[in-house]
């Protein structure tokens, strides 16, 4: 804290300094003595100018406290006087006054040095503290004058070592050359065999397929071949400097890091294999070996690794691996499509065993038939595939209209469109477009299409067909108002077993092969197929390039029916499937066998009319659109009055996993398709030991 203004400021250091006094005036002369005695200095007094500049020329002063008016030479003649002498232009003045000065006045004071004002009366702490102020910084002023002088000398003693040591040194030095002088052309051989076996190791390195690298202990890239330099990029030119700064995929990359960080601190030998980012910004699977290389006395000095591309084997690991996975699906959905007209098949068989008589015969049959019909096309389409890839399929080509075929084909698709409740909206364009084809496979191209766009497409959506010509070639587009595509799906759409999407809840049947006959049939009639879509919901276009011929003839057309039925008659038993000839024949079977059948094709429908008909068993059929067997399931059990009923899974699907996802959502049974007679007679009866086991709810009772 600063000392109180009341006391008189201490004297700081032992040196006694001069101040001048100039004043005209003998009464402040002596009250500015009277103010600063306490400060124990040199106070010598001037009554004017003149008398002033005479004391200046005897001593040296600290400070001056000079009187601005004076008679004869002022103030300000005097300070100008002062400052113009070069051994006092750095005194510093202060100046004092009785009368008010002008901003002017005080801008030529401070311009002729002066370093502060102090105004009449006088407050003695401000002028004490103002001038001990100035009085220290003329001692420290001095003291650094001093200092200089000494340390002048220590520079002049300093310099004149330095120069002892430096000729010390340099004979040193010269002696030392003279060693080395020796020692490097001993030395200068060997570094040049080094240098020619480093080429030597670096040429071999460069022609080595692979990336291959040496670290030091601690992992920083200490040579890198040509192909790190291709793949990554050198050090120098942005490329990675450090093991665990090498790009990595995501999922390798924090495992991979941690393995290199465990094995560079443990000194161990690594390999690992990782997908690593190239400066193309594409990844590439790499497998990596890295071994410590170490000095005559096992210390690690440095790291050497190969880095060897793998990304093709992986490619072909992955081709095998998804067309295993295509086969086992295939085979699943194909053991599926088969079982599902068996199904209907086999019902029709129970109720021809049961009643033999049947006026229904008739009706029977055409069931039959219908479903012998699909098995043989999914036969048929089995056997072209197999025929296209082993070129034993030929085709029967003569000229025909591109209409007149188109035509044939929409004939065929058009009862699964009408079933389906689609629009069909047409475009041909008028005249003869003829085409060299053989008029079965290109109807068959046709008609796959247009099953594939009612297949994708929800009821009462849009079907669009066109035909026109472009060029040398007859366009057919064939768009629909579906659930579109992706673009990884657009890319795969054509494969083999490929299916857009393979839900149950949109299961349509299906092996997965029509559009890979769609595409090998037109490229076989030297034409070409694409596929378009907006995105996922915006609909699909398949689209087929064929080339125009000149001469006419005819071609033929291929006709396709379907119906189904419905019968009732004691279980409360209720069949709900979207095959209506499957649930047809199951319903009449169980009818003829003495129960009341509910029969049910709309899985949105069977909530509410479950409810009301309260059955005490129920066979669904697990793929059904819109919703599937399993979560109807679900949702039945969680009614109170279901708790009697029995309900039984029917489905294509008889794997393991299969079987378990029915128990969880709630089946007692899971039959596989097709169900014989003794099955039903078996679930029935279990169903009626379990209606008798189980306490009836408040209201409904079951037969």
């Amino acid at each position: 804290m600063a000392a109180s203004l009341s006391q008189p400021l201490p004297v700081v250091g032992p040196e006694r300094v001069n101040v001048l006094l100039v004043d005209d005036q003998p009464a402040r002369l002596l009250s500015y003595r009277t103010i600063l005695e306490p400060l124990g200095q040199n106070l010598v007094e001037a009554s004017s100018g003149e008398e002033a500049l005479a004391r200046l020329m005897e001593n040296e002063y600290a400070v001056i406290l000079l009187d601005v008016n004076m008679p004869g030479m002022d103030g300000f003649e005097t300070a100008s006087l002062i400052h113009e002498h070069p051994r006092f232009e750095k005194t510093p003045i202060i100046f004092v006054t009785a009368v008010n000065v002008s901003d002017m006045d005080r801008l030529r004071g401070y311009n002729l040095g002066a370093v502060d004002y102090v105004m009449v009366p006088v407050i003695p702490e401000i002028m004490r503290s103002k001038v001990m102020v100035l009085i220290e910084l003329f001692r420290k002023r001095r003291e650094l004058q001093v200092l200089n002088v000494s340390l002048a000398a220590a520079n002049e003693a300093l310099q004149a070592e330095r120069a002892r040591e430096v000729h010390q040194l340099n004979e040193t030095l010269r002696r030392a050359n003279a060693d080395l002088a020796a020692t490097n052309a001993s030395l200068q051989q060997e570094i040049v065999e080094r240098r020619r076996a480093e080429e030597r190791m670096h040429f071999l390195a460069d022609t080595i397929p692979s990336i291959v690298w040496t670290c030091d202990p601690d992992g920083r890239i200490t040579y890198a071949n040509r192909n790190w330099d291709e793949y990554y990029g050198f050090p120098a030119s942005g490329g990675p400097d450090h093991l665990t700064r090498v790009a990595l995929h995501p999922e390798e990359g924090e495992a991979v890091r941690e393995l290199v960080i465990e094995s560079l601190r443990a000194g161990e030998k690594f390999e690992f294999e990782a997908r690593h980012l190239g400066r193309d910004g594409e990844y590439c699977w790499f497998m990596t070996r890295a071994v410590p290389w170490r000095d005559a006395a096992g210390n690690l000095i440095s790291w050497f690794g190969i880095t060897t591309s793998i990304h093709h084997h992986k490619q072909l690991m992955e081709q095998l691996r998804e067309a295993d996975r295509r086969k086992d699906h295939f085979l699943a959905t194909l053991s599926h499509e088969l079982r599902n007209p068996l199904a209907p098949i086999q019902s029709a068989l129970n109720v021809h065993r049961l009643a033999p008589d049947a006026a229904g015969r008739q009706h029977l049959l055409g069931i039959v038939e219908r479903q012998m019909q699909l098995m043989v096309r999914l036969i048929d389409d089995l056997l072209d595939v197999s025929r296209i890839n082993g070129g034993k399929l030929t085709l029967r080509r003569k000229r025909v209209q591109a209409a007149q075929v188109l035509a044939s084909a929409i004939e065929t698709a058009r009862p699964l469109i009408e079933h389906a409740g689609h629009r069909l909206e047409l475009d041909i364009e008028p005249g003869d477009l003829w085409l060299h084809a053989d008029p079965q496979r290109l109807a068959q191209v046709f008609a796959n299409l247009l099953n594939n766009a009612s297949k994708y497409t929800e009821p009462g959506g849009r079907i669009s067909v066109s035909l026109r010509r472009d060029g040398g070639e007859a366009v057919v587009s064939v768009r629909d108002s579906g659930i579109g595509m992706s673009p990884e799906q657009i890319a795969a759409v054509f494969d083999l077993f490929v299916q857009v999407d393979a839900s149950l809840e949109r299961t349509r049947g299906g092996l997965g092969i029509g559009l890979t006959l769609v595409r090998q049939l037109v490229e076989m009639h030297g034409g070409r197929v694409l596929a378009r879509s907006e995105g996922l919901g915006r609909g699909s276009e398949f689209v087929a390039y064929l080339p125009l011929s000149q001469a006419p003839v005819e071609a033929s057309p291929m006709p396709l029916p379907v119906e189904g039925d419905a019968v009732t008659p004691a279980l409360r038993v209720m069949v709900v499937d979207d095959n209506q000839d499957g649930a047809d024949m199951l319903a009449l079977s169980l009818s003829i066998l003495g129960h009341e059948v509910l029969t049910l094709y709309d899985p949105l429908e069977v909530e509410a009319a479950a409810e009301r008909f309260r059955p005490t068993l129920a066979f669904l059929d697990v793929g059904m659109p819109h919703l599937n067997g399993y979560d109807l399931a679900q949702r039945l059990r969680g009614q109170s009055w279901c708790e009697r009923t029995m309900l039984v899974a029917l489905t294509g699907w008889g794997q393991g996993s299969d079987r378990r996802r029915s128990s969880e959502s709630g089946f007692d049974e899971h039959l596989v398709k097709p169900i014989d007679l003794e099955t039903i007679v078996l679930m029935c009866n279990a169903a009626h030991a379990r209606a008798m086991a189980t306490p009836a709810p408040e209201t409904g009772a079951d037969g």
